[in-house]
């Protein structure tokens, strides 16, 4: 059972002093990329926020860009098992559909955000939407699970190219991360004309539209 999707609120001190130190610093490093933007914050601060010294931060990561990358896998791998297991039941049910491959898109990074890592949505989000150089880290993480979207989907649409497919994954990739990352923001844009959504009642529209997408125009 799919827990409800809940936005979660970063705390306003250090994260937990009783976590080892790596732990810290990448929670601190996600709060803080996530309120500033990963390259308008220092290691410096994030040494502060987490309580650690340089030489922590050397130790375990050894570079500013390698600490972005521990925080994007550890989250990203998470994302990537639960989707591997929503794939696995796709596949066995021997009859795949456009709504059942949004929902093994949308989901795990909805999930994320159930379980705390709204900062984290919040970060892929802007690595996408600015090309940051870390992004090629998120689409090598995301290559293996590509190929089984695309063989699903080309299963479902054989007249469909397979770069077509590829094209509209990148899509389905942009959308999901954007509407999540500002879930808030997004609710409160809806808001102003008069539509009120709980972010369960979001989640669902967003794998409406991520199916739509998938499935592309209906007389193809």
């Amino acid at each position: 059972m799919t827990r409800g999707l809940q936005t979660d609120t970063a705390p306003d001190g250090p994260p937990d002093a009783v976590l080892p130190t790596d732990q810290r610093l990448i929670l601190a490093a996600e709060r803080l990329f996530a309120e500033r933007g990963i390259d308008a914050v220092s290691l410096r601060a994030v040494m502060s926020a987490a309580g650690a010294n340089v030489a922590s931060v050397h130790y375990h990561f050894g570079s500013k860009d390698a600490l972005v990358e521990a925080l994007l896998d550890q989250r990203g791998g998470q994302v990537s098992h639960r989707r591997a297991e929503l794939l696995d039941g796709i596949e066995a049910s021997g009859d795949p559909s456009a709504r059942s491959v949004a929902e093994a898109f949308v989901r795990p990074v909805a999930e994320q955000i159930a379980a705390g890592g709204t900062a984290w949505v919040t970060i892929v989000a802007g690595i996408i939407g600015s090309r940051h150089p870390a992004l090629s880290r998120i689409t090598d993480g995301f290559a293996p699970q590509a190929r089984r979207f695309t063989t699903l989907l080309g299963a479902i649409y054989p007249s469909v190219p397979a770069r077509t497919i590829r094209f509209r994954l990148t899509q389905a990739m942009s959308l999901t991360f954007q509407a999540l990352g500002d879930l808030d923001g997004l609710r409160d844009m809806l808001a102003l004309s008069g539509t009120r959504l709980s972010p369960d009642e979001v989640m669902e529209e967003l794998i409406d539209m991520v199916t739509a997408i998938l499935a592309g125009p209906p007389d193809r």
